[in-house]
């Protein structure tokens, strides 16, 4: 039996958020499109993400007819077109899309841009839950609503490992990793492994990253440390040598730093 075209969507009644609501879930849908098939070009005024499921679609991107894959989200913001259309059938996606005042801020403050991100595949059961919430047309419904579309905004940042765009800057992070409880290792080591000058590395993470290796190394330490911290019993020199400091007394100050108090004090928070 040939498959069928099927769309499915629900909409938000109200043109607007309620001003209580500063992420709004706006709509939500669950499409399976035949070759060829799409929507007409148009101009729309609020954030939509469009995650693969089965089958490939063209998608245009700041410009750029893209192809978006199952396990991948594609992101369009205000004011831009949405002109998409199926590479090969069936083509199944899932979507939703939202509004309010900080709507576009959080995406941003995510990190998130107008691309396709490779994330894994599509959280069904959160699409359901998503759906049900915007059919409920309560004011509960809709702060459920609300709370259905954070979720599925956090699943498109938080993939752990994804290799980034820049392949050089994905095996900088993954020697990172690797090496960050070695106190020796520094960004001057990841540079010769790299065969970067340290300075053009530093530019490159820091255009991928969003901050310099060493920013990043030093905060990867701490944070490997705050959870022996919380974890184990160990005496806190141990706790710094193991992560990667030789200066217990340095280790100390970047954990007041970064937490706001002590080690000791972290430990019984």
């Amino acid at each position: 039996m040939a498959e069928k075209t099927f769309k499915k969507i629900f909409f938000r009644p109200n043109a607007k958020a309620s001003p209580q609501i500063p992420l709004g879930a706006r709509s939500v849908g669950h499409y399976r499109v035949m070759a060829a098939d799409g929507e007409k070009p148009v101009v729309k005024h609020f954030v939509q993400m469009f995650w693969g499921v089965a089958g490939t679609g063209r998608i245009r991107i700041n410009r750029e007819e893209r192809l978006l894959q199952p396990g991948e989200v594609a992101v369009l913001f205000p004011g831009m077109e949405h002109n998409l259309r199926a590479q090969d059938a069936p083509w199944e996606y899932r979507w939703w899309t939202m509004d309010g005042a900080l709507a576009l801020k959080m995406v941003a403050a995510f990190g998130i841009k107008s691309d396709i991100h490779a994330v894994g595949p599509a959280p069904v059961e959160l699409f359901e839950n998503l759906t049900g919430a915007i059919r409920d047309l309560s004011r509960k419904g809709e702060r459920a609503a609300s709370a259905c579309a954070y979720q599925l905004l956090t699943r498109v940042v938080a993939t752990p490992h994804a290799e980034v765009a820049d392949p050089v800057i994905d095996q900088a992070l993954r020697i990172l990793h690797r090496r960050v409880a070695d106190p020796q290792f520094g960004v001057e080591e990841l540079a010769e492994i790299l065969r970067l000058h340290r300075s053009t590395l530093s530019r490159r993470f820091a255009q991928v990253v969003g901050v310099s290796p060493v920013q990043y190394l030093t905060s990867l330490r701490v944070q490997n440390a705050m959870s022996l911290l919380k974890e184990s019993a160990m005496p806190v020199a141990e706790i710094a040598r193991q992560c990667g400091f030789n200066d217990a007394n340095y280790f100390s100050r970047l954990v007041r730093h970064h937490a706001g108090v002590s080690p000791l004090q972290f430990r019984k928070k």
